[in-house]
């Protein structure tokens, strides 16, 4: 890894943990409903093994390769670059609480890594599941951005990497469930209206039936807290990304409207409730 110039591109992590997160305090929109929208592409080169296969030293061979191609991008000056390896567990639940890293790839150590734009809104993670997993994130209700803004990145890089695609599948991934589009997107919602008025299981089992996945605060396997979920598509085959994202969002639109009728609800038949929770939070403080 000498040819990455490690001492260059490996900042200490504190002076993340020192400043806010751009995106959560964006006014984007419906804020006060949605938290964000994310875009995450999954792609693989064609001449190495899946990072689930492959070496350790074909792992490094990928990082030593992927890294200076992302940081040459416009968007990634001065973006930071942390292997798996330097992280300590309180580093990597940091990158993990922050949405920059998945719990998957913080149970990697050598030959893995990511880098972060410095406004936190893109990150790359390398020798996760698949060689790299591009994501851009954005505050609110704003999937089109984060589309636009997530597929000219990947153009970029599919100029400077080999990527594996196949005509009949589209792009090739270490999970048959990714194959395709290779696309997740998602949407953090606070919806605690909707909890409070036992809204949530006819929800969840509405957005199945659409062929979209409710999940908790972190994604897959983790569940919901302080009355937060992530929906998401789960399918990413035989549907083009455009199709996909018209499907989520008007999900989501839905779902805006339903949270926004059942804080009116309580507000109007009982108010306690509120005044309670508010106190509480206040107390807290």
């Amino acid at each position: 890894m000498d040819g990455l110039r490690m001492e260059e591109m490996m900042p200490d992590i504190s002076r993340l943990a020192q400043q806010l997160v751009r995106w959560l305090g964006s006014s984007g929109p419906d804020c006060d409903i949605v938290m964000s929208s994310r875009i995450r592409l999954a792609r693989n080169l064609t001449d190495v093994p899946f990072p689930g296969r492959a070496t350790e030293s074909q792992q490094e061979q990928i990082l030593e390769r992927v890294v200076p191609e992302v940081k040459s991008l416009k968007e990634m000056e001065n973006a930071y670059f942390w292997p798996l390896s330097s992280l300590d567990p309180m580093d990597k639940r940091l990158l993990v609480e922050r949405h920059l890293i998945s719990r998957e790839l913080a149970a990697r150590s050598h030959g893995s890594g990511v880098v972060v734009s410095a406004d936190e809104s893109i990150s790359v993670m390398i020798n996760e599941e698949d060689h790299l997993r591009l994501q851009v994130i954005k505050g609110g209700f704003d999937l089109d951005h984060a589309w636009q803004h997530a597929d000219a990145l990947d153009s970029q890089l599919g100029q400077r990497l080999p990527f594996g695609f196949s005509n009949n599948l589209g792009y090739l991934t270490a999970c048959p469930t990714n194959v395709g589009t290779g696309m997740r997107a998602s949407v953090m919602l606070h919806l605690p209206a909707m909890v409070l008025l036992d809204q949530i299981s006819p929800t969840v089992q509405g957005v199945a039936k659409v062929g979209l996945v409710v999940r908790g605060l972190f994604g897959e396997g983790t569940e919901a807290m302080g009355n937060f979920f992530q929906i998401s598509n789960q399918t990413t085959l035989g549907e083009s990304e455009e199709d996909l994202l018209l499907r989520l969002s008007g999900v989501i639109r839905t779902l805006v409207q339903n949270e926004r009728n059942a804080r009116q609800t309580i507000l109007e038949t009982q108010p306690k409730i509120f005044y309670d929770l508010v106190g509480r939070a206040f107390g807290v403080l």
